[in-house]
């Protein structure tokens, strides 16, 4: 599989002249366009669910496409690297199997028992613990700052999805958004770990891999219907073949975003990069309202600017820090 660069983490120093930002503002940017393809994926993934097609089925289909094509990339680009040493492969395997394919499942099977809105509070609860972690296992210290954006994004994300409506509350359906959120939290810290040998597109390409086989190894005794991708879908206006959506949520949603975030994770602290990630939600509201016109009430609209406020906010501590001795 993959071969890490010489072996241990690489400390690399900043550039002369650009600093700390010089590093941490490219891995805000890829932040964002990993969110953006994330959210991106939100409208082809709402007209999938009216085909037919079971959730663990759309899942399964674009983790599959998407981890062909970033096989093929990380083969191409980064070729004589794809060998994970044996003493890696768990890291690689839970990366795949619980960060990835687990997570997904959980937080499908979540949504349809809870309001969209209260499964994805629950799951985007992913980098507070990923703060905890941080701070209480790995003992590292975290600025106010991102306390307080952790919060305010929090409080945002709650008008976002319009917690209070939707009925009430269901137990396990709560149970399986935490679980949805502790497999999101362990997406950040299992990826520091393999960056710190591996190739950002070579640890998601490898990721994706397991988490295809994973998901494919659920429904080995209901395999996908391959007659479906031959059928149509509506999507607001337009009539879309079922292949081109798959193929749209396995390239943006799955492909572009695992691969986005991981090279952002290799430049921004596990805190900073996973509450990026809450920049999903926004994105997938603008591009339902620009294609579904899916329109965001007073609450969303002012959800949403809370949130983009406590990531700018978190950001901003983690831009003033000071860099470590060992700054890599």
């Amino acid at each position: 599989m993959l071969k890490p660069h010489g072996g241990e983490a690489p400390h690399r120093s900043p550039a002369p002249g650009r600093g700390r930002s010089g590093r941490l503002l490219p891995g805000l940017g890829l932040a964002v366009a990993a969110a953006v393809a994330m959210g991106g994926a939100a409208p082809a993934l709402k007209a999938l669910g009216t085909t037919g097609l079971t959730a663990v089925q759309i899942i399964q289909a674009r983790a599959i496409v998407g981890a062909a094509l970033l096989l093929l990339v990380a083969a191409t680009l980064h070729r004589g690297q794809l060998r994970v040493r044996a003493r890696d492969m768990w890291l690689v395997l839970l990366y795949g199997a619980i960060s990835l394919a687990l997570n997904q499942v959980a937080f499908t099977m979540a949504l349809v028992r809870l309001p969209v809105g209260v499964a994805l509070l629950v799951e985007y609860l992913s980098p507070l613990l990923v703060a905890l972690w941080v701070r209480l296992v790995q003992r590292k210290q975290i600025s106010g700052l991102v306390w307080a954006g952790i919060c305010l994004t929090l409080i945002g994300l709650s008008l976002t999805g319009k917690v209070w409506s939707g009925g009430g509350l269901d137990g396990p359906g709560l149970g399986l958004a935490l679980l949805a959120a502790l497999t999101l939290a362990s997406r950040f810290l299992l990826a520091e770990r393999g960056l710190r040998s591996y190739e950002p597109l070579v640890m998601s390409a490898w990721g994706a891999t397991v988490g295809a086989v994973t998901l494919t190894l659920v429904t080995l005794f209901e395999p996908f219907p391959l007659d479906a991708l031959g059928r149509d879908a509506a999507l607001n206006d337009w009539t879309v073949p079922v292949w081109a959506l798959v193929i749209w949520v396995g390239v943006i949603g799955m492909a572009g975003g695992l691969a986005l975030g991981a090279a952002a994770q290799r430049r921004l602290p596990p805190t900073s990069a996973s509450l990026m990630l809450t920049l999903e939600v926004v994105a997938g509201a603008v591009l339902a309202y620009i294609v579904l016109g899916e329109v965001l009430s007073p609450e969303q609209l002012a959800g949403s600017a809370m949130m983009l406020a406590g990531i700018v906010l978190a950001q901003l501590a983690v831009l003033r820090r000071p860099p470590p001795p060992d700054d890599r």
